[in-house]
């Protein structure tokens, strides 16, 4: 699946990762649009909806996105959900 997503998608993904994350803490609201996401971020709201077809179906037409659900699939999506191990040499 990963070889038929445009890089330019994977490339926005992180940033509608950092605005959900946004809005989770600023809002009381549990849902969001790809209207209101898209116009925080300057992109539309159809090329919201596209890049996240790739992924499958996250949000109802004329409900929205669930910004908890949207926020942990991106961060699955991502792979931001492993631990890695990393050692730093000479950084001191």
């Amino acid at each position: 699946m990963a070889n038929n997503i445009p890089d330019i998608v994977i490339g926005r993904l992180p940033i509608y990762l950092r605005e959900l994350n946004r809005l989770a803490a600023e809002q009381e609201k549990i849902t969001t649009s790809s209207h209101e996401l898209g116009k925080r971020l300057g992109i539309s709201s159809a090329q919201i909806r596209k890049d996240l077809s790739h992924f499958g179906e996250f949000g109802k037409q004329g409900t929205g996105y669930h910004i908890q659900y949207l926020i942990d699939q991106l961060r699955a999506i991502l792979n931001l959900t492993n631990e890695w191990p990393v050692v730093l040499i000479g950084a001191g």
